[in-house]
């Protein structure tokens, strides 16, 4: 048998510093790849969280602009604290749009009222009771709790009452404040016309109903960026100094409407707000509503401005916030039937 040379042996392998390089290589390419990743999974928690906080939201915000849209009556500013009993007289009391300092002051709420099914109608004397009114209502009474509105004549009252009368598809409706009465005295009695001496005109109605959006159920959390700080018992938008700073998460926007606790005049009744829906939740703006200020440094009622944002708590285990803009415009109203809010 042949011996090979000893100089035709080869040994094949890997020298340590070609070792040391490759391992050099694959690290460096490791970190890439995991650097990639990361920076993917932030960025889908980012967007899921705004995907979240946005689609939680955006329906909402559409309901709102709806229904500011169509507002009859000048929108007020509202307090987001109720009482016990959510009572109207002690419960989202008014703020005024007043500015301060030329700053317009902003609010939890806005409230404004709008038309019910059911309007306009016309409005007569009830024929058998010349201190009711009888109002054509097929299939949409009213609530006690809504209100009565006669421009003709510029009476408003909210109702307090409604009983079905002896005419078919008709209500009497009680008010508050005895304008039913004073309608009932202007008013042509049901069944006759003019050709029968009746002279007095025909009166459009509409049923309206307060609305309330507000902001509430939230919580503030110590955030050395948050624009808030606490100060003589509440929570005040932050301007300059070192002191805790807040920021407001997880709040909810609530719609409410007006109604009357029994459909009747006991003395214990009383009107009162009663929740209808939470339209969104995670917002992160306490205080979203304020009336612009026109070129005079006054309030501009046509409008509502609104600064609505929402967040999500829940993204917050990356470091990162979720914040996203939902609004950030003034919303006209339509048209004014109401001379009183």
């Amino acid at each position: 048998m042949k011996n090979m040379h000893p100089k035709n042996i080869r040994n094949d392998g890997y020298t340590a510093a070609e070792l040391a390089v490759a391992t050099a290589v694959m690290a460096i390419l490791g970190i890439v790849v995991f650097n990639v990743l990361n920076s993917g999974m932030i960025l889908y928690a980012k967007n899921a969280a705004v995907n979240s906080a946005h689609e939680e939201a955006r329906e909402g915000v559409n309901r709102l602009t709806r229904d500011i849209h169509a507002a009859v009556s000048v929108p007020q500013l509202r307090s987001g604290s109720h009482d016990t009993n959510y009572t109207a007289s002690g419960s989202y009391t008014v703020v005024s749009s007043a500015p301060v300092n030329g700053v317009a002051p902003t609010a939890a709420g806005v409230s404004f009222q709008d038309v019910v099914q059911g309007s306009p109608d016309y409005v007569w004397q009830d024929p058998n009771n010349s201190n009711l009114i009888l109002i054509k209502d097929p299939g949409d009474q009213p609530t006690a709790g809504m209100r009565l509105v006669v421009p003709f004549w510029g009476i408003e009252d909210d109702i307090y009452k409604v009983t079905a009368s002896g005419t078919t598809n008709h209500s009497n409706v009680f008010l508050q404040n005895g304008g039913d009465q004073t309608v009932a005295s202007k008013a042509r009695k049901f069944g006759q016309g003019t050709y029968q001496g009746w002279t007095s005109p025909y009166a459009i109605t509409y049923y309206t109903e307060r609305m309330l959006y507000v902001v509430e159920n939230g919580s503030y959390i110590a955030d050395s960026q948050g624009p808030w700080i606490y100060s003589n018992g509440q929570y005040v938008a932050y301007t300059s100094g070192n002191m805790q700073r807040y920021r407001y998460e997880n709040g909810q926007l609530n719609l409410y409407r007006q109604r009357y606790s029994s459909n009747g005049s006991p003395s214990n009744a009383y009107f009162y707000w009663t929740h209808v829906a939470t339209v969104a939740r995670y917002i992160s703006s306490p205080q979203p509503f304020y009336v612009p200020l026109n070129s005079g440094g006054t309030p501009d009622t046509r409008y509502v401005g609104v600064n609505l944002t929402a967040r999500d708590p829940s993204s917050s285990n990356r470091g990162y916030l979720a914040t996203a803009s939902l609004l950030n415009t003034q919303i006209d109203y339509r048209s004014r039937i109401c001379l009183y809010q």
